[in-house]
């Protein structure tokens, strides 16, 4: 079965290509901006500034943009609200889009929408619920988000004027820290990580897929797809699970399965997410670990894969 689908998915075109020499030309393979206690664990390409946007995990919730020097600075700052998670931009309609989710404090689960240029709030879309925590969040064509809920194992659509529905709230996507990195693919449907277990799956029209897998990817938190139809899956060691380690996974991608390319064991100990820039795929370690337990964190890595 390997063989036939490893078959499809080069006939798809889904299978990738390293960065090309040009990525030299643009961000440099490692930006380590100086950023006290900031936590990002979400991370999203911003071409109007040609930066990688952040968020934080402290209080105010703050999204930085880090560009070629590697100096973070604030493009938002919301003193209402405790964490960052998930980023995406909506270059289109000139949008952040934002997951806002903490399991600890009820009622702090959202959905915020920020003006690109001027980092103005426009709408906090309420998600909460007992032990909710949006996670994060990816975008379609027409501007609709999509977010996970770790804590419900949920998975909402939000449209452009903030109307919510349930897509899927499956047991599948619920166990332990479930339902986590979320991506749109062009083919009109979203793979969803469930972290625990480390199975992906395909939702379409609100039908939850199992993807074949040789084996899952214990403790897979963000994803992004790349142009070239490469699934990238950043998995960590964050939650203690058995079998979980750092390391970058790219696997190509069909409708029935996600099959595996190349698995990089990451140098920096808690990388969350990735995302895609002409540049490369930029892999996002915030500190993770240390805020975990409470310690302090003067800077965070962004490493190109």
């Amino acid at each position: 079965m390997r063989s036939l689908l490893i078959s499809a998915a080069l006939a798809a075109g889904l299978v990738g290509t390293p960065a090309s020499a040009a990525a030299e030309r643009g961000l440099p393979p490692v930006l380590q901006p100086t950023a006290e206690n900031l936590f990002p664990e979400g991370v999203a390409w911003d071409p109007t500034r040609q930066s990688l946007l952040v968020g934080s995990l402290t209080q105010p919730a703050r999204i930085s943009a880090v560009g070629r020097t590697g100096v973070a600075t604030t493009v938002v700052s919301d003193p209402d609200l405790a964490v960052f998670a998930g980023l995406k931009v909506d270059t289109v309609r000139g949008r952040i889009v934002a997951a806002v989710g903490n399991p600890n404090i009820p009622g702090s689960s959202f959905l915020a929408v920020y003006d690109l240029a001027t980092g103005a709030r426009e709408q906090l879309v309420d998600l909460s619920g007992e032990g909710h925590a949006a996670n994060d969040v990816a975008l379609d064509p027409a501007g609709n988000a999509y977010v996970t809920d770790t804590g419900a194992g949920a998975v909402y659509k939000v449209d452009v004027s903030g109307r919510v529905s349930t897509l899927s709230n499956d047991p599948r996507l619920g166990s332990g820290l479930g339902a986590n990195g979320i991506v749109w693919h062009p083919r009109g449907y979203l793979v969803v990580a469930n972290y625990t277990t480390g199975r992906l799956y395909r939702l379409s029209g609100g039908h939850l897929t199992e993807l074949w897998q040789p084996s899952p990817l214990v403790g897979a938190d963000g994803m992004v797809l790349r142009r070239d139809g490469t699934l990238v899956v950043v998995t960590n060691a964050l939650a203690g699970l058995p079998g979980s380690s750092a390391a970058v996974h790219e696997l190509a991608l069909t409708s029935q399965a996600a099959i595996p390319m190349r698995t990089t064991p990451w140098r920096d100990p808690a990388p969350t997410t990735a995302a895609e820039t002409p540049y490369g795929v930029y892999v996002l370690d915030g500190r993770i670990d240390e805020f975990l337990v409470g310690g302090s964190a003067t800077d965070f890595v962004l490493r190109r894969l």
